[in-house]
This record gives structure tokens, sequence and C-alpha cells, in this order.
């Protein structure tokens, strides 16, 4: 706050002022997803200059995308740009690239992961490894499942084909309203609710569920 506040908080310069400079593999995703959708739309529109440069944006960002990936973990992950090296964490972000377009073998293995991290739990997805010391199930980013994640992470695979687990996310995603109700996050291993109660996220992808997949028919 204070270095920011000492910059006036000009835009051109607190990227590279701030101590904290992480390459996250979910945002960077969910930006991928949205310039090929802006330039799927524009394209439809006879917009082709912003089709164009919208795609040349997401092919950049995809190929980019391959320098996060991790053989070790089996997922992508972060990369912390203040120290110039990835981050050992095993977070969701790092499987929430699978809502972008990224190479199929890269889905497949992402689908794998997520069966690696089910032995360890109840309900997908948990947003961190519960194998891993840190992992804390009701503690916000270090374990619980949030539901609008789940979505997009099954909506990536199910475009890349890995369709059986897409689904087995969305059912666990219903599993957990049944039990537990429209909570903000839930635990991953006893469902607990979590957070606010009554979170319109929440039921937005369970209408979205109920709309749109068979699975939750």
């Amino acid at each position: 706050m204070q270095t920011f506040r000492s910059l006036r908080w000009d835009n051109t310069r607190l990227h590279d002022a701030s101590p904290f400079r992480i390459v996250d593999p979910g945002f960077n995703a969910i930006l991928i997803r949205s310039c090929q959708d802006v330039a799927d739309l524009a394209g439809r529109l006879g917009m082709s200059d912003i089709a164009s440069e919208a795609r040349a944006m997401a092919d950049k960002g995809i190929a980019a995308m391959d320098s996060l990936w991790s053989d070790a973990l089996g997922q992508y992950q972060c990369y912390d740009r203040a120290v110039g090296r990835p981050v050992d964490s095993a977070s969701i972000g790092g499987i929430l690239a699978a809502f972008a377009p990224i190479p199929k073998e890269r889905a497949a293995a992402l689908a794998t992961r997520i069966e690696k991290l089910a032995k360890a739990c109840n309900y997908l997805v948990a947003n961190h490894d519960p194998t891993a010391p840190e992992f804390d199930g009701l503690r916000y980013w270090r374990g619980p499942v949030w539901l609008i994640v789940n979505y997009m992470i099954a909506d990536g695979l199910e475009r890349a084909g890995e369709v059986a687990m897409a689904e087995r996310i969305l059912a666990d995603s219903v599993r957990l309203i049944e039990k537990s109700g429209f909570a903000e996050y839930h635990h991953p291993i006893t469902a607990e609710p979590c957070g606010g109660a009554h979170f319109t996220w929440t039921a937005a992808m369970v209408i979205e569920i109920f709309s749109t997949c068979e699975v939750a028919a």
C-alpha cells in the first residue's frame, strides 16, 4: 500500500514496482478464453481487424502458457517474477488453466491430476492438494471447493474431450449443494459450508449446470 501510494497509484509504474508479481495460469486462462471469445464474436459481426487482433493475443497466450507447465506436479504452476522462479505450490490456478483452449494432451494430464486429488477428498475440485502440509479445507484458497471454479474447469475439460471428468466435477458440485446449500464455498472432505451462507454466484452455477448439462438432469 505504501509503495503504491508513493507512486501516486500510477498504473504505468505499479506493475514493475510491485513486490508481488505472480504469473497465474488460472487468470491467464480466463484472459485467453476471453480473447478467443471476442475473436469469435467479432468474426461473426464482420469486424475482421478486432477478430485478428484478439485471436493473435489468444494464440500468443496459449503458447506462453506452456512455459508454466510442471511435469513434477502434473499441472501448470504459478511463476514469481519478483524472484524469477516457479512457485512450488499445487494450487487450483494450475488446474483452472483448463478453461483456456490448451493442448489436448495437457487437458488429459489435468484430468489425471484431478483424479489423483479425488483420492484424498470426497468432493471435487479441492483448490489445493489435500495431501500438502499447507492444506486447510476451511481457509479460502488453501483447500475449499468453489462452484464457479468447478464450472470453468469442467467447461474447459469438456471442450478438450475430457467429458467423463467434466461430468464428475459437475456431479460433485450438485452433491455439495444438496448436502450443504448454496454456500460461498465448501470443505472438499466434509462438505461443510463456508463463507457466506447464500451466494448468488453459487446459485447461478447450479442453474447453469441444470440448464446445460445432462449429468445434473
